[in-house]
Parts: structure tokens; sequence; C-alpha cells
């Protein structure tokens, strides 16, 4: 029974989440203008004008109002330049082929102005892709169509942004409590004796990136409009995500290392208490996901939680010395955790709000934005530039492209091994081998679903129907799961050029050649240019020891001040594990390159691990110097550990420098 909960509680999740709605929005806005259209007797302005909205709502990522326009503001011209270059190129392969080379180099280093613009960058090459596919006759007015297109996708999506300016906002935030739902799951291992304890660290690693990601795009979402902060409803957004955030502090926090709490409370039969708490607390914390002022909480968990701990503190009675430490600072953290999740869920129902957590005049400092203008582009202008790298391996894979494209029958089809080296490429081998089995299984998988479909229904109207909801499927697993999609865009594409050529015989032969022609050019490009990251990673690594130290000695300088400087702690928190959120999403790609495997890793995973639990040790030791917990250790004890942390940042210094050494 629980399981089938489960089950139906993770699907609930992910329809509910913001992605389903995206989804749903951007079918209707690609399918609907094009339905008109046709029916107004113009097939071809029809098609033209559904690529232009369809594609254009692939850039369209989750944001603001700023975002939003941000992102009009590149794809609409960029959209149209690229569409009547490429249009009017395809009158001649001499024209074509540098065309593909200098857009496939540009559009890729568009990447150095952040995610958002990035991804127009790739979405223009598919667009490139699909014009040499469509192979228009008018380049002037087929520009204007895909321009109209992408102009009526984002009139919609401005719309919308500004008639529910925070949805995005909720829902990033329902998917941080979420994740730290899971990262306390995650951290349950570190109390099973069954569980090594590096694997533990990875996994708690591995969870650090996502949830430090969501944390930044929280912070991105929301303190860069100025407007909405000095407003009341801005205003609670704000206190909600720095709730979040601190409770991801409480989550993270250790008193004592995993390794002694093993060793000190397996013989007394703590562990498995402990473990069976954080899972109830797991789906505390995951119940703030979807809480509601309007449906208030009934806390189905509160008598188990209560039952559990005070077992556990009935085993802490019984003991003395460090047991009885350990145990006491556990209790501890677990009612903290408790208490925390109520005043969030009290907030939430009452629109209660904590204030003056940062000042106006700060908002800026915890955020992270791209670089601007021409010299950010010079500065990548390296082969030391995972993108410059990157760009110039996509320009010559376009180039080869074009070229195998030329050689083989059915030139117009070639588009199918552009489009499968701008989607698959990626700068790590480990990712794009991923994305080309993705891509091969997916595309394989929908093609039978689509004959399978063809074979057993007739009718057009039905068939375009379910065309439309597979362009939907497409949509709802772009982003989450990438080989579902390409299974719904494959049938979709199947069904609809069976409708409109009919020599579907061609076509698949066609396509599954090109695609694996494209996989393969892209799986081999990595030889070409590779993009090593492992000085990178061991600059990261260099980050990750400055930036604990720097956080320790903002922590420990308050101990010797009468006034507690939260934005400094704040600041200086978000540094030190965004660094070390780098540093894990580094080593998980180095470690997964050709070669690598063999390679021992030992030392780096040491460090990983040390530099884990000093960042949980630093945020156990600032909850207890803050004005509200002051009293709950003696001056001494906090003394105490600020030498033993001093002690293993040591250590992470001499693991960083003898990696900087290491061959």
């Amino acid at each position: 029974m629980w399981n089938f909960k489960s089950i139906f509680r993770r699907i609930f999740q992910f329809i509910s989440a913001e992605n389903s709605g995206d989804a749903l929005r951007n079918v209707l806005t690609s399918i609907v203008p094009s339905i008109v259209i046709f029916y107004c007797g113009h097939l071809d302005i029809a098609i033209t004008a559904g690529v232009g909205a369809l594609l254009s709502s692939l850039t369209d990522l989750p944001g603001n109002r700023r975002d939003k326009w941000k992102s009009v503001l590149w794809c609409i011209p960029l959209f149209f330049i690229s569409s009547i270059a490429t249009a009017y190129a395809l009158s001649s392969p001499w024209l074509l082929l540098p065309l593909l080379i200098i857009a496939a180099f540009a559009c890729t280093m568009l990447s150095i102005f952040g995610s958002r613009v990035g991804i127009i960058g790739t979405l223009m090459l598919v667009l490139i892709s699909f014009i040499i596919g469509l192979w228009p006759s008018n380049p002037i007015s087929f520009s204007l169509e895909i321009t109209a297109g992408t102009m009526w996708y984002y009139l919609v999506s401005i719309v919308q942004v500004y008639i529910a300016p925070y949805r995005s906002l909720r829902h990033a935030m329902s998917d941080g409590f979420r994740s730290m739902s899971a990262l306390l799951r995650a951290k349950a291992l570190c109390y099973d004796e069954q569980i090594p304890l590096e694997t533990a660290y990875r996994e708690l690693g591995r969870l650090h990136i996502q949830v430090s990601e969501q944390q930044e795009a929280i912070r991105f979402l929301l303190l860069r409009e100025k407007k909405l902060m000095n407003a009341e409803d801005g205003r609670f957004w704000l206190n909600q995500a720095y709730g979040l955030i601190d409770l991801y502090e409480l989550l993270t926090a250790l008193d004592h290392d995993y390794e002694s709490i093993r060793n000190t409370l397996a013989p007394i039969g703590a562990l498995d208490s402990i473990r069976k708490l954080i899972m109830q607390l797991a789906e505390e914390v995951n119940s703030l996901a979807k809480n509601d002022k309007n449906y208030p909480y009934t806390n189905p968990n509160k008598r188990p939680i209560d039952d559990e701990l005070h077992r556990l503190i009935a085993i802490g009675d019984r003991q003395h010395g460090r047991a009885a430490a350990i145990l006491d600072a556990t209790v501890g953290n677990i009612r903290s955790i408790l208490d925390f999740i109520q005043q969030i869920r009290t907030a939430f129902n009452t629109d209660i709000a904590r204030r003056n957590i940062v000042k106006e005049n700060e908002y800026h400092h915890f955020i992270s934005l791209p670089p601007k203008g021409w010299k950010a582009v010079k500065k990548q202008l390296t082969f030391r530039s995972t993108v410059f790298s990157f760009a110039l391996r996509l320009a010559v894979l376009f180039g080869l492209g074009g070229l195998v494209g030329l050689a083989l029958p059915e030139y117009r089809y070639t588009y199918w091994i552009l489009l499968t080296i701008a989607i698959v490429a990626r700068p790590g081998f480990a990712t794009t081998q991923r994305r080309n089995y993705q891509r091969i299984i997916g595309t394989l998988t929908g093609i039978l679903l689509g004959l399978l479909l063809l074979y057993m229904l007739s009718d057009v109207a039905v068939l375009l129907l379910i065309a439309a909801i597979c362009l939907y499927g497409f949509f709802l697993f772009n982003r989450p799961h990438y080989l579902v999609s390409v299974i719904f865009i494959t049938a979709a594409i199947i069904i609809a050029l069976n409708s409109y050529d009919g020599n579907i015989d061609d076509i698949l032969g066609s396509r599954i050649v090109f695609t694996l022609i494209g996989s393969l050019l892209a799986a081999i490009g990595y030889f070409f240019i590779p993009t090593r990251q492992n000085q990178d990673m061991l600059n990261l690594a260099g980050t990750v020891a400055r930036d604990s130290k720097a956080y320790f000695q903002i922590v420990t300088a308050q101990l010797n001040v009468q006034t507690f400087d939260m934005y400094a702690v704040r600041l200086a928190r978000k540094e030190a594990q965004t660094a070390l959120a780098a540093f894990s999403d580094a080593i998980n790609q180095l470690q997964k390159e050709p070669g690598n495997k063999k390679k021992d890793w030992s030392n780096v995973n040491k460090f990983h691990a040390l530099a884990y639990r000093i960042n949980s040790l630093i945020v156990g030791l600032s909850i207890h110097i803050m004005p509200q917990n002051e009293s709950d250790l003696e001056s001494q004890q906090l003394e105490d550990r600020s030498i033993d942390l001093g002690k293993l940042l040591a250590q992470l210094d001499d693991f960083s420098n003898s990696l900087q050494k290491s061959p």
C-alpha cells in the first residue's frame, strides 16, 4: 500500500510541476495558430509559423519577467537572422558549408552569457537544421513566417508571466523542498554501518549539487526584481526563500563527524532510531513542497516522530560521556529542524514573514550574474576555456555533417545529421555518450511506436490528434527525461510526415541512417577537440579549500564579538557551498571520461569527503553561535570545536596541495 501511495505521489508531483503547465502552453501556442492558418488555405505558412513557435518555446526557460524579456530581445532577432541567412545559403553548398561552421561556433559561444542565452544558441542550430529539411523557396517570406511564430509564442509567454509573476518561484520553492527531502534520505545512509562512508558522501555530494543549483535559481528569480522586493508579496516570498535556505543549513549541520558517530552509537543501538527519525523528517520536509495556506496541514507523522524521539532520548539518558554528548546534540538538531519546519509552515498559513533578513543594498551579493560584453567573449578565446574548445569542436562537426550530407543521396534529409549533433554533442564525454544512447534508443522506440499507430489507425484526424498528444509528451519530458521525450517526438514526426508526405519507407530509412551518422560524429568529436577538465577540477579544489577557510574564519570571528553578522555568515556559507557543489560536479564528469576510470581517484574522493564533512561541521558551529542559540553550549566547548576544525582545514589544504602536485 505504501508503495502505491509513493508512486501516486511521484506521478502527481511530476504532473503538477511547472514543466507540465509549460508543456501544455507550448503545444497550444504551436498547434492552434497552425491549425487556423491551415484551414485558411496556407499549409506552408502554417508549418513554418508552427516551427518558429515550437522552437522558440524550447528557448523559454523558467524565469521572472526580466528573464522573459531577455529571451525576447535575444531570440526574435537571432531567429530571424539565422533563418534568412540559411534560406539564402541553400542555393549553393559552398555557401551553406561555411555558414554551418561559423554558425556552430558562434551559437555555441553564446553560452558565455548564461544558460538562457546559451539555449537560444543551441536552438538556433536546431532551426538551421530544420530549414535545410524544409528547403524554402522564398527566403524573405519564410524568415518572416518563422519570426512571426516566434513573436506569437513570446507574446503568450510575456502575458502569462505578468498574470502569474510568482509561478516559477513557487515551483522552484517546491522543488527545493523536495530536493532537501531527498538529501535527508541520503543523509540516513551515513547512519547505516553497511554503507561505506565514502559512498554516502558521494551521494550527499550529488544531491548537494542539485540543491545548490536550485537555491541559486531561487535567488536569481527573486532578488533581481526591485519592484517585487518592495511589494508585500515580494517580501513574503523573500522570507520564505531564506526560510528554505536556513532549513538547508540545519539539515547539513553536524556536531560530530559520521565516523565518530557510527563508532560511538552502533554498540548502544541508537543508529536505527536516528535513521527512522531522519526518514520521518524527510516526509515532513517533503510536505512543505505542497503546503497551501488554504488547506492546513494535518501532520500525520507527529505521533510516530514523537514516539521515536522519546525512544532515542531514553537511550541517551542511559549513556555517559561521548555517547551522551552525541545523542544530546542529535536530539537537539532534530528538534531544531522540527521547530523550523513548523515556523515555515506557520508562515505559509498565516502570511507571517520574518523581516530584515537581508538589507536591500545587499541583495546583489547573493546572486551570480552572467558576464556581459565583448570582454567576456575575449576572455574565453583560449584553449583553456571549455566553451571555446567545445565551440571549435561543434564547428568541425557541423562542417563534417554537411560534407557527409552532400556525399549521400536525399541531401535535404541531411538535417537529421546536424540536428543529432546539435542535440547530442556536449562538452563532456560522459554526457555526450548518455545523450547518444538516449537519442538512438528513443528514436528506434519512437519509430516502432509510430509505425504501430499507423498500422492500427487510418483516420487522419485521429492520427493528428495522437501526434499532438505525443508533442505534449515531448515537451513534458524534454528536461527531466530526455529519452522519453525522444520517443514521443519521433512518433509525432513519423505520424506527421506520413500524413504530409506519405513516403514513409524512404523517410524512415533516411532518418535512421542520418541519426546514426550524427550520433557517431558527436561521439568521436570529443577525441578531435577534447575539453579536458582536469585543471579546472584542480583549481576548484583550491577554491573549495580557500572558501571553506574563509567561511570558518567568519564564523569563529563571531565568537569574539557582541553582535552577530548574519549577512556575512550567510554570504560566506553560500560561497563555500557553491564551490563545493562545482567541485562535486567536476569530479563526477571527470571520472567518467575515457581512460579516467582506471586512474586512482582515492585522494580526490578523500578530499571531497573531507570538504563535505568540514562544511557540515562549520554549519553546525555557526548554528550554536547564533544569538538564539548562544547559551546551548559553553564557550570553551565552542573554542574546542574551532580548534578541531582548524586542524581539519589544515588537512584539507594539504590534500589540495598534493592534488596540484599529482600527475
